[in-house]
């Protein structure tokens, strides 16, 4: 006499309601499948993981000025006096020649920008009469501007 074997629930194929049965392995893939095709295409974003940016590069242009330059300025300072000081300007205008720009502008790797501006006024003799000042750094500030965030 021949026993027979139960058939197991899955591999019967007259079963017709019911959820259907995978095997684990089989079900794993298709949930990690379905989650990727959701978390790529679902997203209209342009976020990439910091481990695959290009790198760029910190873009400096212009006069690093430090707010205890700008606490030397005294009216009545020569154009050399000033130039000494605060180095040599950046922007001197043919029609103005009594102005004297110096702008500095940074922009980092991640985009950020930061830009300060200071302008000296001279009168008709070259003597310094006023100047307008950003909020100028400190010299530890200025230093972690140009060297880095590694400035100690």
């Amino acid at each position: 006499m021949k026993t027979r074997r139960a058939a197991r629930p899955y591999a019967n194929p007259q079963r017709t309601s019911g959820p259907s049965r995978l095997p684990p392995r089989a079900l794993a893939t298709l949930l990690l499948l379905a989650a990727a095709t959701v978390g790529t295409s679902a997203c209209s974003t342009n976020w990439i993981p910091y481990f695959a940016r290009p790198y760029r590069p910190d873009v400096q242009q212009g006069n690093v000025i430090t707010q205890d330059m700008v606490e030397q300025l005294r009216p009545g300072m020569t154009a050399e006096q000033v130039r000494f000081l605060l180095g040599t300007p950046m922007l001197r205008d043919i029609f103005h020649q009594d102005r004297w720009d110096y702008p500095y502008y940074l922009q980092r790797g991640d985009g950020s920008i930061q830009l300060r501006k200071l302008t000296v006024f001279f009168d008709r003799s070259g003597r310094l009469v006023r100047f307008h000042s950003d909020k100028m750094p400190t010299e530890t500030d200025a230093d972690k501007l140009i060297i880095g965030k590694k400035a100690k």
